[in-house]
């Protein structure tokens, strides 16, 4: 049991972390005008968008 709570703990840390790696990476997009603020492509970069829709 106590093993089962440490990976849960562990997942929530990454997972968190992840979110907050996120959150920064879509603003930084967004200042650069590459992403809107909720994270879809701006019309001026419609290449960039096909290219990541396959990499996903």
């Amino acid at each position: 049991m106590k093993t089962q709570t440490a990976l849960l703990i562990d997942l929530a840390k990454k997972l968190e972390k992840r979110q907050s790696s996120k959150e920064s990476a879509i603003k930084s997009l967004n200042s650069a005008g590459i992403v809107t603020k909720e994270g879809k492509m701006t019309k001026s970069f419609p290449n960039l968008e096909r290219v990541l829709s396959v990499a996903e």
